[in-house]
C-alpha cells in the first residue's frame, strides 16, 4: 500500500536525484524528523493543560 500522494512522490524523487541520496534515505530522515515534532508538540499539549489545571486550581483555593 502506497500512501504517499503521486506529487510527494515525484518531490522525493528529484530531491534524491538532486541531493545524491536514496529515496529511502529522504523517507526515513522525514520520519523521524516528523515524528519527534509530533512528539514535541503532544508534550507542550501536556504542559499547557497541566499548566491550565493549577490555574483553575489556585483561582479555586483563592475563592475559599
Amino acid at each position: 500500500m502506497n500512501m504517499l500522494t503521486k506529487q510527494t512522490r515525484i518531490n522525493i524523487k528529484n530531491a534524491s536525484k538532486v541531493l545524491g541520496v536514496e529515496e529511502a534515505d529522504i523517507l526515513e530522515r522525514a520520519s523521524v524528523f516528523y515524528l519527534d515534532a509530533i512528539q514535541k508538540d503532544i508534550e507542550l499539549k501536556k504542559e499547557f493543560a497541566f499548566w491550565d489545571y493549577l490555574s483553575d486550581e489556585a483561582l479555586a483555593k483563592s475563592r475559599l
